[in-house]
């Protein structure tokens, strides 16, 4: 029976494995160091529809090593900050924390990074509005004064004055200003 099954294997092209070739045992192949394997992992980018402002704090947030998406807009990346990470007092706002505005009464609109924070609360944040990376100031204590006395910038302007302006209209930072969130690992 065995010579035909053979046979019946040669017949139908199926040759059977060679006496001279061997599996080399287990414990060799699990003895010898295997190279790493390169782990594929997704390019995390923001939406190619993002707004500039959530554009930019997504791609620096995926740079430190946080994963995850959201559709590209200011609100979208407030949720999943709010969600997963915690308010700040303005005056507890440390470099990395991210600086929300509300630019037009429906919630946090406009964001930015902040890069550094000043003894009497001034923070300086990275932001990115018509077209350009630019640092801005925001002193929320004092949400109208644009200067101080020494002509050093309190708060920057995210909008530009126009003729036709209501004027109930807000400009400066510390009046659009809407929250700080932290997001740390845990």
């Amino acid at each position: 029976m065995l010579r035909g099954l053979a046979l019946a294997a040669l017949l139908t092209g199926c040759a059977p494995i060679p006496h001279s070739w061997r599996l080399p045992p287990l414990i060799s192949r699990a003895s010898r160091p295997r190279p790493p394997r390169p782990t594929p992992t997704r390019q995390l980018r923001p939406s190619p529809h993002a707004e500039p402002a959530a554009a930019l704090v997504e791609r620096v947030l995926h740079e430190r090593g946080y994963r995850f998406g959201t559709d590209g807009t200011v609100g979208a990346l407030h949720d999943y900050l709010a969600d997963n990470g915690h308010p700040v007092q303005p005056n507890q706002a440390r470099p990395g924390d991210v600086v929300f505005f509300d630019l037009g009464g429906e919630g946090a609109d406009h964001v930015g990074l902040v890069e550094s924070v000043d003894p009497d609360g001034r923070i300086a944040f990275r932001e990115e509005r018509d077209g350009e990376i630019r640092t801005s100031y925001v002193l929320p204590s004092a949400p109208s004064e644009r200067r101080d006395a020494q002509g050093r910038v309190l708060n920057s302007f995210l909008r530009p004055k126009r003729p036709e302006d209501p004027p109930y209209l807000r400009y400066f930072a510390g009046e659009l200003f809407y929250a700080v969130l932290r997001l740390e690992r845990r």
